[in-house]
């Protein structure tokens, strides 16, 4: 049989494809713009005659009823092991669940707990040899999901661009059933950056050496950051997400060495930028996360943001308190693998103070201890650098008298008598 005959073999519609989920199945499916959202609808849809059905995934941008429906959250769980804006929204609701983890360990999650029955994913036309491609974004959990899977549905959308790499790709060998449906790639617009982003930004980029290779993660702080080194030369990209800010800096000459990444999440011109280009390698999650494979590239520069930091360098990225906020991601793999890099260094960033919008409070991010119940993402043994608009704190090493100092220098003024105070009383510092 050849790889055509094979294919209209497998051919189902959505409604047909959707049939062959059971109760009690374990959904992984591939995130953001390589997430089947007619074939995820058209499943969500049957929830009545589910029991026990759970969806894995991430990052989700579409609002589906599992949701924002008890009653097919009910039949339908979702779990999010990187959670969006649009999840971060319908946390309250208590319709889905949040699973923290390494993005480095992303294999283990799906093959140890989660042993998905069923995969789904977009993917790119067939090629003349049999392959599908994952795209700038299913690459991330591809062939591990695909691999544990008992089920392969993969929507065959001829809007995905195919990009270089390794594991980017599937054979029709692999695939159970094909739907096709075309959808436009779900975007995710550029986060403006602040004046304090700016300010952070200034205090990193000299620090950043022409011919560095850099990680930058995601929002406005990460954008101003990247665009900010437009004026270096030669660097070279290994992160867990290509960024819109890399398909400026490449266009004008600043990174011209390799371009490595797990996933491109933003705009369509990003997708265009990532596909079918030989400067990009998009690879597994877990592959370009790994903090040894970090460590072995010399003048590696990682900068992300955080939500909070204690006066010992404790650093919190998920939430406050119980209240999830975002998720663990790749914070840790690359602390850790920059730390260990010859020349490498660690920014962890974050403004100084927040505001509450509602009632125009305003307090430290720097505090002495964080509310109960709130996670630590980063322990304090692992940072080097802690960076706020009002400067850089090396952290990395020191005493826990030395690590209150630097801490309380880089707070808000107008908190940091408040700050050496509560450090006294608990004996970090003398007097």
């Amino acid at each position: 049989m050849s790889f055509k005959d094979d294919y209209q073999a497998k051919i189902k519609s959505l409604s047909e494809a959707a049939a062959q989920i059971q109760s009690n199945e374990r959904i992984m499916s591939n995130p953001v713009a390589a997430m089947p959202i007619s074939l995820i609808t058209a499943i969500t849809k049957r929830y009545k005659e589910y029991e026990n059905v759970t969806l894995y995934s991430a990052f989700v941008i579409h609002p589906f009823d599992f949701f924002t429906n008890p009653e097919v959250a009910e039949k339908i769980r979702y779990h999010s092991f990187f959670m969006g804006p649009l999840e971060r929204q319908l946390v309250s609701y208590g319709t889905f669940s949040v699973d923290p983890v390494n993005f480095s360990n992303l294999n283990l999650l799906i093959e140890q707990r989660i042993k998905p029955t069923t995969f789904v994913t977009t993917v790119s036309e067939m090629d003349e040899e049999g392959y599908f491609n994952y795209g700038p974004m299913g690459v991330t959990i591809g062939e591990v999901s695909s691999k544990v899977a008992q089920k392969v549905i993969i929507q065959v959308n001829k809007n995905v661009p195919k990009v270089n790499g390794t594991h980017n790709k599937i054979h029709i060998d692999d695939v159970d059933i094909i739907v096709e449906q075309d959808e436009q790639l779900l975007e995710i617009p550029e986060t403006p950056s602040s004046n304090i982003d700016k300010k952070i930004a200034e205090c990193i980029v000299p620090h950043v050496k022409d011919g560095s290779t850099i990680q930058i993660g995601f929002g406005g702080l990460a954008n101003a950051v990247s665009y900010g080194l437009d004026s270096k030369k030669d660097l070279a990209v290994h992160t867990e997400m290509i960024t819109e800010s890399m398909v400026y800096l490449t266009e004008k000459g600043v990174i011209t060495g390799p371009i490595r990444g797990g996933f491109a999440m933003g705009t369509r011109k990003l997708y265009d930028f990532s596909g079918d280009n030989d400067q990009i390698s998009i690879e597994p999650l877990h592959l370009v996360n790994d903090p040894s494979r970090i460590a072995q590239i010399d003048n590696f520069v990682s900068v992300n943001g955080c939500l909070m930091a204690d006066l010992t360098g404790q650093v919190v990225s998920e939430g406050a308190g119980t209240r999830f906020i975002s998720s663990v991601g790749g914070a840790n793999d690359f602390v850790r693998g920059a730390t260990k890099s010859k020349g490498g260094q660690s920014f962890i960033c974050l403004p100084s103070t927040n505001k509450n919008e509602k009632t125009g409070e305003v307090t430290s991010n720097i505090m002495m201890s964080f509310p109960p119940a709130t996670p630590v993402t980063v322990p304090r043994a692992d940072v080097q650098y802690i960076v706020t608009e009002h400067g850089i704190a090396d952290m990395f090493n020191r005493s826990i008298e030395d690590r209150v100092e630097q801490m309380i220098s880089i707070a808000d003024p107008e908190f940091r008598d408040e700050l050496r105070t509560q450090a006294i009383t608990a004996g970090f510092i003398r007097k």
